[in-house]
Formats: C-alpha cells, structure tokens, sequence
C-alpha cells in the first residue's frame, strides 16, 4: 500500500495540555489540502484510555490520525501517511482498510 503507520509514546510529565496542542495541531496542518475533518472522541472509563480519532478527507497527505491518554502518564498519537500523490480517490480504498487497523489499535490499547 506504500503507506507508514507512525506510533509515538511520550510520556506525561506535567505537560498534557503541550501534548494534547501537538497532537491537534499536527492533525489540522492538513486543512489546508482536506475536504474535511472530523472527530471522534474515544472513551474507555474502564481501562482509562481517553483519545480523539480524525478522519481527514480529500487529498492531504494523511488520512487518519489519533491520540490517545490517561492523562497522567502515558500519551501515544499516531498517523498513517502514504507515500503517493495525495489522490483520495485513488487512496480510498486502501486508507479505509489502514483507518480500520487505526481505529481497532486505539479501542483495544491497555497500559501496563
């Protein structure tokens, strides 16, 4: 699919608010080439994983990203970039197929 899943852990130290502005502003650097940007906020109470997954629609370098915490110790984000044009059409199919993989490692993820 010639496309990267990029995962980052970084971990809390006082500085969730910096964390939680990188996250989002890495995200809405491609408002300029996106149609569209949604948010889904994530919520797992019971293993306190907290995040938010965007889909980013049109013809940005990226597709999906996500972040996720518990806001005390622990922050990954991550994206998936695909090392073609940016065509969604052409894409399509196979960021749906990523964005599903994304999407299913942020509601299963478990800290230790």
């Amino acid at each position: 699919m010639k496309a990267t899943i990029y995962v980052s852990y970084k971990p809390v130290q006082g500085n969730i608010k910096a964390l939680l502005h990188d996250a989002q502003e890495l995200t809405y650097k491609h408002v300029v080439k996106a149609d569209d940007i949604t948010e889904q906020p994530f919520l797992n109470r019971k293993d306190k994983v907290y995040g938010m997954f965007y889909n980013v629609n049109g013809n940005a370098a990226t597709n999906g990203q996500f972040y996720v915490t518990d806001s005390v110790r622990h922050f990954i984000d991550c994206s998936v970039y695909f090392y073609a044009k940016p065509n969604f059409d052409s894409v399509m199919p196979a960021a749906s197929y990523v964005k599903d993989d994304m999407r299913r490692l942020m509601e299963t993820l478990r800290w230790k």
